[in-house]
């Protein structure tokens, strides 16, 4: 069984370099690299995963995969222009730095019959000067509108005032129209919130984030990545180096599962690497049949997907928000405060922005796996029409029946990419989009368990201050028939005298009575304080004497 697969292996292999072989261009003839070969894998990674490359073309099926980095763009135009042979079943095309390659853009853009907005989107430079921001549109709209409705006529410094609030809104609406006509999609992802592109050709569906993702109908997927410091030209500091391998980990995992080497290693301690694009466990039939159509759809579905980023954020038990409003909830029944609202409020608008950035990703795949409706198109693209000028001069003169096929717009996926994708839909709403609903529950209840924290504070303290008023008030009160007795022996009454001991009995006797007459009222009324006092007291002794 061995030898069969052995000798595929070798025959894709040499019909692979002798296709490479016969161009006339040293850069493809000694330009790609056998990415199943060790000797050649550890250079191949390393120029992956460095800031200063730009490109590479990779070529693979199941038994061989070739890639080269940096080819010129007159080399890429000779891969492209010449048919490519029977054994490669994908091509990747990957670009870096778009904004410095635009003939390569330009020269994929008539290949494959872009549109001129997705070139123009693709060529953007990110280096763009931004001015201050102006006012807030609706702040001057709110204020013309209330010059507009006013009942009396306006002066002149109020027709000033119109004037530089027309200005305002004229400045607004052309900066927004800049960002849109000028076709910078860096400015469009920063004037838009969760900016996202799904665009469809005759000859290619393409799809956009952060990064733009085109399948082509030759088998060919494209990848644009955007550049995260466009003003550092290569030259990366070691936290930027940290934060580029961060973003780029999944498009090098997908170009490491596509090499053979190691493989049985990595099946045993870490599978998840390991995708189904050439590696396979079995060799089934269907499988086999099916194996080959499939792989560019599941090319464009593993670099879309990017699991780690993006699953990684909420899904996880040690999410950072899960842990930050458990932290937050413990402060809170310890002392609440006010400060505990701007933080719940900063939380609950990063959850938002991560909630829409979900539902753009759904948005997205809704796009990818709905029915295209079926339009009478001729089934070549546009870029060939131009080579029957001389046929379509001839049909004028002598009109010829034309035949056309209904067929739907774009490039369609296979029923293997299209179950990932439905599957990739249902994970993010069960397990990303429920937990940020949970998150913003949470914070929703301790927004309001805070209030009523603070309420109950303020009540607690409102408590003690009125049993300290009325604790004074009872022993205002408590020694009210002292004083009356003590005014009764100072008068003198015909001659009468008292004696300093009948004075402090009496005192005594109408003390305790008093306390008596109040100890009964305050156990009928139930706002007993006698023991709450000396229980209180008794505390403030033991902490005295600790000092």
């Amino acid at each position: 069984m061995e030898q069969p697969i052995e000798s595929a292996c070798a025959a894709a292999e040499t019909s692979m370099l002798s296709y490479y072989d016969s161009f006339d261009d040293p850069s493809i003839t000694n330009g790609f690299g056998d990415l199943d070969s060790p000797a050649n894998l550890d250079d191949l990674m390393q120029r992956i995963q460095s800031s200063v490359s730009r490109s590479f073309v990779l070529d693979f099926n199941d038994n061989a995969a070739y890639a080269a980095f940096d080819l010129p763009t007159a080399s890429l135009g000779r891969l492209l222009s010449t048919e490519r042979p029977d054994t490669p079943s994908a091509r990747w095309i990957n670009i870096w730095y778009p904004y410095y390659q635009r003939p390569l853009l330009s020269l994929l853009a008539k290949q494959y019959d872009f549109s001129p907005r997705l070139l123009g989107l693709m060529c953007s430079d990110p280096r763009v000067q931004r001015g201050p921001p102006p006012r807030s549109h609706a702040k001057a709209k709110g204020k013309a509108a209330r010059h507009a409705w006013s009942a009396h006529s306006p002066t002149p410094s109020e027709v000033e005032k119109g004037s530089d609030e027309l200005s305002v809104l004229s400045s607004a609406s052309a900066s927004n129209h800049d960002s849109v006509a000028g076709g910078n999609l860096y400015r469009i992802v920063d004037d838009t919130w969760h900016y996202t592109t799904v665009d469809f050709g005759w000859s290619y569906v393409c799809i956009g984030y952060n990064s733009l993702y085109v399948l082509c109908e030759d088998n060919t997927v494209i990848s644009i990545n955007e550049d995260p410091f466009p003003y550092a030209e290569g030259r990366l500091d070691e936290l930027q180096q940290r934060i580029l391998q961060e973003t780029q980990r999944n498009l090098v995992n997908v170009f490491r599962s596509l090499s053979r080497v190691d493989e049985a290693a990595r099946m045993a301690h870490n599978p998840m690497t390991l995708l189904p694009l050439r590696t396979r466990l079995g060799d089934t039939p269907e499988e086999t049949a099916h194996h080959e159509p499939d792989t560019p759809g599941l090319l464009l579905y593993y670099l879309f997907e990017n699991f780690h980023n993006s699953y990684t954020l909420v899904t996880r038990k040690e999410s950072r928000y899960g842990v930050e409003l458990n932290e937050l909830r413990a402060q809170m029944f310890a002392k609440p405060e006010l400060c505990h609202i701007d933080r719940l409020d900063s939380i609950g608008k990063e959850l938002g922005v991560l909630g829409r950035h979900y539902q753009s990703y759904m948005r997205i795949i809704d796009r990818i796996l709905e029915p295209q409706t079926a339009t009478p198109a001729p089934t070549q693209s546009s870029r060939n029409l131009d080579e029957r000028s001389e046929q379509a001069s001839l049909r004028t003169i002598r009109p010829l029946p034309t035949e056309k096929q209904e067929t739907p717009l774009g490039v369609s996926l296979t029923s293997a990419a299209r179950v990932r994708f439905q599957r990739l839909k249902d994970l993010i709403d069960l397990y990303a989009l429920s937990e940020v609903d949970e998150y913003t529950k949470q914070k929703n209840a301790l927004v309001a368990l805070n209030f009523n924290l603070i309420a109950l504070q303020e009540s607690l303290a409102m408590e003690r201050l009125t049993k300290v008023a009325l604790l004074i008030t009872k022993a205002t009160i408590l020694f009210l028939p002292v004083s009356l007795m003590s005014a009764y022996f100072g008068v003198d009454l015909g001659g009468a005298g008292y004696t300093v001991r009948e004075y402090w009995v009496t005192f005594a006797v109408v003390l305790v009575c008093s306390w008596i007459a109040f100890f009964v009222f305050g156990v009928v009324s139930g706002s007993v304080q006698t023991v709450d006092f000396f229980v209180g007291l008794w505390a403030g002794l033991r902490r005295i004497w600790e000092r």
